[in-house]
């Protein structure tokens, strides 16, 4: 459980006497009060009173290398955070202006060249800013700082190229050169920056063990030093003692404190020595991790919230079987043989006249409505919707898994969604074509994903609906042999198909209703 920021690790609960608060309160070092208390007691104990000031010089100076170790853990972490937004940047490098436009979509895929030369001139002052504070010559991050610097430079200089292509309007040229160029350099920089995190991060947790065995060696020889002076001054070896052995407990178990994750716990003492100093650096150093841990977990809630966006934007794409396979095997080609599918086309009619009456609001609302309508009756009738383009809608039944029914999962579809045709005002109608056959589908595209069909039973279904009439259903012959025993047809004959030829087919009229059998006989069972 979080302990509030001023918790006292002391668990005895004994608090020092006067005089030992008084000694610890006096603005003297700690050096200044052993030889004034041991004046004349021997050598060794004035030897022994340097080796604790050396041991606690050397606590001083862990703490401070923590506090260093922080801000090299700052500068390598906002150095991730600037190589991901400029791999988001890069991504977009080859996306259209105008498509972004047409879309309605966000403002930041208008202005990607921008961003995207702006984001590496501030990591180039940003790495510039860390080579002057970390990487100089002799210091430990010397190389992966210069190194950093030098790859900067080289991702400015292909960011201008990519933009000086992109405001040339040579989106797929801009697009290759952040793919091929950019990207490889800025996430090798990205994985050099978490492999420094990791690494500093490993160096700090040791520093914090080996300070923590340092302060418990100093506080048994502080002890030791008290009984070695006992027999020449009990009293004032005591206070001394206890002004000296008090704060050191008091920061020991801060510090195992937040070796153990509580990075809200603080340590209050009185002394205005050396322990005074080393207690707020303590302070300062369980301050600044509790805010790099709350950054971290930030991030990493970030990050999870992205990968949910990411799912369910894939999900949106692709049916979940494609995208389950794709994400098993991101490089594999998703191409699949269907031996029979049932494909459904419609088109509203007169819709072109009709959109030149409509502003771009009310087109795109009236198309989002009625198309929204027959998205749920496709889930509905467990169908895969395979596209729209412009008033026509798509959908197929059978793939990408096989069913025992996908002609009359198509009919049911088509009969209602006449009636959403219908509920709709002003007229609205529709033409449908219905075919099934086998057919070939897969996923087209590496950056923006498309599951597609194709073959020649697309081809037909596409001619049945656009050689239709308004607000009738025509089918072929394989869909009528498929449902003859459950829905009504009516002859229209002969349909001359481009490419194809002369092909039979029928009007899909609607569910034949089900047979009465007399009270108590049995329905025939087989055929």
């Amino acid at each position: 459980m979080p302990q509030s920021p001023h918790h006292d690790p002391d668990k005895t609960g004994a608090r020092p006497n006067f005089l030992v608060r008084a000694i610890a309160g006096l603005s003297l070092s700690i050096r200044s009060k052993l030889l004034a208390a041991f004046l004349g007691v021997t050598l060794l104990l004035a030897g022994l009173a340097g080796v604790g000031l050396e041991t606690l010089r050397q606590a001083n100076a862990r703490t401070e290398k923590l506090l260093y170790d922080q801000d090299r853990i700052a500068f390598f972490n906002d150095q991730y955070v600037y190589l991901s937004d400029l791999v988001t940047l890069a991504t977009a490098m080859a996306i259209d202006p105008n498509d972004v436009q047409r879309q309605r979509a966000s403002g930041f895929f208008l202005n990607t060249s921008f961003l995207l030369i702006e984001g590496t001139n501030n990591l180039v002052l940003h790495t510039g800013q860390g080579l002057r504070t970390f990487g100089r010559s002799g210091m430990p991050d010397n190389r992966e700082v210069s190194g950093l610097r030098s790859d900067a430079k080289r991702l400015q200089a292909i960011a201008r190229r990519a933009g000086t292509l992109r405001e040339g309007k040579d989106y797929k040229a801009a697009g290759k050169v952040a793919r091929q160029e950019f990207m490889p350099i800025a996430l090798r920089m990205q994985r050099g920056a978490y492999s420094k995190v990791q690494e500093i991060e490993a160096e700090m947790a040791e520093t914090a063990r080996t300070t923590a065995l340092a302060y418990e060696a100093s506080r048994e020889m502080v002890i030791a030093s008290a009984l070695a002076a006992i027999g020449a001054a009990v009293l004032l070896g005591y206070a001394i003692s206890g002004s000296l052995v008090w704060p050191v407990r008091r920061i020991v178990g801060t510090l195992r404190a937040i070796a153990g994750g509580n990075f809200e716990t603080r340590v209050t003492v009185a002394n205005r020595d050396e322990l005074g100093e080393l207690a707020r650096n303590v302070n300062a150093t369980s301050e600044r991790l509790g805010d790099l841990y709350a950054k971290v977990e930030a991030q990493r809630a970030e990050l999870a919230t992205e990968h949910a966006r990411s799912e369910r934007l894939l999900g949106n794409l692709l049916p979940a079987q494609i995208a389950a396979r794709l994400k098993q095997d991101p490089g594999t080609t998703i191409a699949d043989k269907l031996p029979l599918v049932a494909i459904l086309f419609a088109d509203l009619v007169a819709f072109t006249p009709r959109a030149a009456r409509m502003t771009p609001e009310q087109i795109v609302n009236f198309l989002n409505g009625i198309f929204s309508e027959f998205d749920s009756l496709a889930e509905r009738h467990g169908l895969e919707k395979i596209k729209t383009i412009g008033d026509s809608y798509m959908v197929a039944a059978g793939l990408p898994v096989a069913c025992d029914d996908p002609a009359h999962r198509v009919a049911d579809m088509a009969l209602d969604m006449l009636e959403v045709a219908r509920s709709f005002a002003d007229g609205t109608d529709i033409r449908i074509g219905l075919h099934a056959g086998p057919a070939v589908a897969g996923v087209i595209g590496h950056q923006k994903l498309f599951y597609d069909v194709w073959g020649e039973t697309v081809n037909i279904a596409s001619r049945m609906e656009s050689h239709g009439e308004p607000g009738r259903i025509q089918a072929t012959g394989p869909v009528r042999d498929m449902l003859a025993d459950s829905y009504g047809f009516e002859p229209r004959g002969r349909v001359n198909i481009d490419g194809v030829g002369l092909v039979e087919t029928w009007w899909l009229s609607g569910k034949l209703p089900a047979p009465q059998h007399p009270e108590g006989a049995t329905a025939p069972v087989g055929n």
